[in-house]
């Protein structure tokens, strides 16, 4: 397979995913040839699998990991320009990016080019130099 069949076919595992939730093993065996030809080992699998946006993780009472979408449309997770927006009205004064990194709130991790675009998307906030500033 080419890179854009392995890729089409890591989308159509998520979209198997969504449908009905399923095991480590489950998703392993289900593509042999995929795994094969990415030359992954079935931890590079998980953490794949640990890295998509939207994938959760359900464990049952016989200590059974399940993966699934959740709901596309939920709105569990805040928004990272809002966050940040907050972090800085509550500081006062313009705030570092790095420093604004290490206050997110728990849960919410980001990258500095996601801290960045986020800080773009608002309409109140504006990088200046390393600094987050409130405008």
């Amino acid at each position: 397979m080419n890179d854009a069949a392995n890729q089409k076919a890591l989308a159509r595992l998520l979209i198997s995913v969504r449908e009905e939730p399923q095991t480590l093993e489950e998703l392993w065996q289900a593509q042999p040839m995929l795994w094969q030809d990415l030359g992954w080992e079935q931890s590079q699998l998980l953490l794949w699998l640990y890295c998509q946006p939207g994938l959760v993780r359900d464990t049952n009472s016989n200590g059974v990991e399940r993966y699934a979408l959740a709901d596309i449309n939920a709105q569990d997770e805040p928004d990272l320009s809002q966050e940040i927006a907050k972090i800085v009205q509550s500081n006062g004064r313009p705030l570092p990016l790095a420093q604004l990194k290490s206050r997110l709130p728990s849960g919410l991790l980001a990258t500095e080019p996601m801290l960045r675009a986020a800080i773009a998307e608002h309409p109140n906030l504006q990088m200046v130099g390393p600094m987050v500033k409130l405008i």
